[in-house]
């Protein structure tokens, strides 16, 4: 491959903190926000220009994972809680007690952008929008500064302990931590997908509404539409007038920047040929258009750090509990097929039809799945839940660095079950916690009381 030889320069250090956060996620904006009301002096990365991550950036919703499976516990709370109760306030998700009942929590992703912005500047957070992490320096085992690049140039943070919140984990990756990705016999990951906001329905009757599901899903067996799922009805009821599918698949690694552009031109194809085929081929639908898609694809797994413990698929069939537990998960092994076929594979469990030929079965799948239909293998016991290690938040090398969200230390199906944005919630803000407690110690993540953080958690509210 050409090279070019870059010359050296100097790079301003702007900040010295105590803990700074490199992404405003689902993973990130908690983090950032415990680690201030613990006393750091924080500051919080983003690329965008609002925070949320993939719950705004990528209008993924609803949140899941908040309460147990197949029951109304939550398992879930803290600034969970709080933001969506904040969100309720403003007309933009239902109560906390509402959510308790239903699969997730819906909210409106404008309203979670100005909530996540009053709670980061009530913290005192520090917060730099438009900012990419772009590399790292690492001395004597330890991130001396976080490299940035935005309209400011290139910009170095210095901070005591560092929060790996990209969801691709690229900054432990660039710090030479060791990381592994997806399925151990090819390392390839759950397909990525977008969400995109359909608008200009009319008013249907239940009828009318399964025969125009239906059509989609004869045109999706014919192979003139390409998606998993036909359920292009699938309401968002903070939004009444319109709908919020999530139907896309596109397979690819989320760290190839080749990659990440074909499927966002791809996932926006099929959007688009579903909307001229509800407007040309469904009754009713003529006046549908295109509201929103979202500003960046959703990657559903990517890279994770290879930690002090793997959070398994067994952990979560088995509803896992551990000494360590800094957060709690109760989503499935939900693997969106990676070879990234669509309909009739709806998710690579049991039911695919492809099985027999898929090499995954051969290779891995067989451990965990049984071939006779039985899903239970795939769920938590029901009313149940399982455990987040604080293990699978530190890495095994770099000493002042934690990791949260998607990207903590996992196998390819204990992610699958991990990933989902309530769970991220919920280590995101015992990431912080813990940041905050190794700031004012010795900086080393590692070496923090989990006791002591356990009960910390507990008197803000989060349940573990």
């Amino acid at each position: 491959m050409r090279t070019i030889q870059e010359p050296s320069r100097r790079i301003p250090v702007i900040a010295e903190v105590d803990v700074v956060v490199c992404g405003g996620g689902p993973g990130g904006l908690p983090a950032a926000i415990a680690a201030a009301r613990h006393g750091a002096k924080t500051l919080l990365i983003e690329r965008y220009g609002f925070l949320g991550g993939l719950a705004t950036a990528g209008l993924v919703a609803p949140i899941l994972g908040h309460h147990a499976h197949n029951s109304s516990q939550p398992i879930v709370e803290g600034l969970l809680r709080e933001i969506t109760e904040r969100m309720h306030a403003l007309g933009g998700a239902p109560t906390w007690e509402e959510t308790l009942a239903r699969w997730g929590i819906n909210f409106d992703a404008e309203t979670f952008k100005r909530v996540a912005d009053l709670l980061v500047q009530e913290a005192g957070v520090e917060l730099l929008l438009h900012t990419l992490v772009t590399d790292v320096v690492v001395q004597d085992g330890r991130i001396a500064a976080v490299i940035i690049e935005n309209k400011s140039g290139r910009q170095a943070i210095a901070a005591k302990v560092v929060v790996d919140a990209t969801g691709d984990a690229d900054v432990a990756y660039r710090a030479g931590a060791p990381t592994k990705q997806g399925r151990d016999f090819d390392g390839k990951v759950e397909s990525m997908g977008s969400f995109m906001h359909l608008a200009g329905l009319p008013s249907l009757t239940d009828e009318a509404r399964r025969a125009a599901v239906e059509q989609v899903r004869q045109a999706m067996a014919a192979g003139k539409l390409r998606f998993y799922n036909p359920g292009f009805l699938g309401v968002n009821d903070m939004r009444p007038d319109h709908t919020s599918p999530n139907m896309t698949r596109f397979a690819g690694d989320p760290t190839d920047g080749g990659d990440m552009t074909q499927a966002e031109l791809s996932v926006r194809r099929d959007v688009w040929d579903l909307v001229a085929f509800l407007r040309d081929q469904v009754p009713g639908m003529e006046g549908v258009y295109l509201a929103a898609t979202s500003p960046q694809v959703g990657p559903r797994e990517s890279r994770q750090i290879v930690g002090g413990y793997a959070l398994t698929g067994q952990d979560v069939h088995a509803g896992a509990k551990f000494a360590d537990a800094i957060a709690r998960g109760s989503w499935w092994v939900d693997i969106h097929c990676p070879l990234g076929n669509t309909y009739p594979v709806h998710l690579c469990i049991v039911e695919c039809p492809r099985q027999e030929s898929c090499p995954f079965w051969a290779a891995e799948h067989g451990r965990m799945f049984t071939r006779q239909g039985d899903q239970g293998t795939v769920y938590p016991p029901d009313g149940d839940w399982y455990d987040i290690p604080y293990r699978c938040l530190v890495p095994n090398a770099i000493d002042n660095l934690l990791v949260s969200g998607r990207c903590i230390s996992a196998t390819h199906e204990g992610m699958a079950g991990a990933r989902v944005m309530g769970t991220c919630f919920a280590i995101g803000q015992a990431a912080g916690t813990a940041a905050a407690l190794a700031a004012q110690a010795n900086g080393r993540p590692r070496d923090v009381d989990v006791a002591q953080l356990r009960a910390a958690l507990g008197a803000d509210g989060a349940l573990v």
